[in-house]
């Protein structure tokens, strides 16, 4: 029996210490710890893959929490049953102490349907949740629109260190690059300040 441990964060930014400080103080070997940053949206995840393929039957894999797995509840259902029924591996649920099928080895009959009835419980929630956070960030969002803030970068304006550059460019002085550059623009970004300044002119 070995015992594996797969942390996961859906983004680059978002930090992973908090599960790899839970994997060591499991005492997982580092070579089992399988880390990852990428969405839950799937499961084509090169390094769940790589312990998926390793695992063995009795060999235990320790998740944070449910929604580690997978986004919605049937993805987390069926990687489930492949995991414990196909793989005839072990699933610990830190966070969901009810979810540790160690715990079940033994039993059958009546224990395992309340576990799996649990499962799809607390997969079900999980989907739940991901949905009205999603939703209360759309909600956030139209909020700030109304209000008038914009998101995004904040639009580069015409000001007079463009205007001087622009005059130069004009009068063939300067190349349009020399331009760009004494008035601190990108070439998408000059190039649509020229538009409006143009159509301000002749207003």
């Amino acid at each position: 029996m070995r015992n594996f441990f797969y942390a996961r964060v859906s983004s680059r930014e978002q930090s992973l210490d908090i599960q790899i400080v839970t994997a060591k103080k499991l005492g997982i070997d580092k070579d089992f710890i399988f880390i990852e940053k990428a969405s839950g949206k799937d499961f084509k995840r090169p390094e769940y893959q790589l312990l998926k393929r390793m695992l063995r039957p009795n060999d235990v894999l320790y998740v944070k929490s449910l929604d580690r797995l997978g986004r919605n509840k049937q993805m987390i259902l069926d990687e489930w049953k492949d995991i414990t029924k196909n793989k005839q591996a072990n699933i610990v649920i830190l966070d969901m102490p009810l979810l540790d099928t160690t715990k079940y080895k033994d039993m059958n009959g009546i224990e395992n349907l309340i576990s799996d009835l649990i499962l799809q419980l607390l997969s079900y929630m999980a989907e739940d949740e991901h949905k009205r956070i999603r939703e209360r960030q759309k909600e956030g969002i139209r909020n700030a629109l109304n209000k008038g803030i914009k998101f995004g970068r904040k639009k580069i304006q015409i000001n007079d260190k463009f205007k001087l550059a622009y005059i130069d460019w004009k009068n063939g002085k300067i190349t349009a690059i020399k331009a760009m550059q004494l008035a601190n623009m990108k070439a998408n970004t000059f190039y649509r300040r020229v538009k409006e300044y143009r159509e301000k002119i002749d207003e």
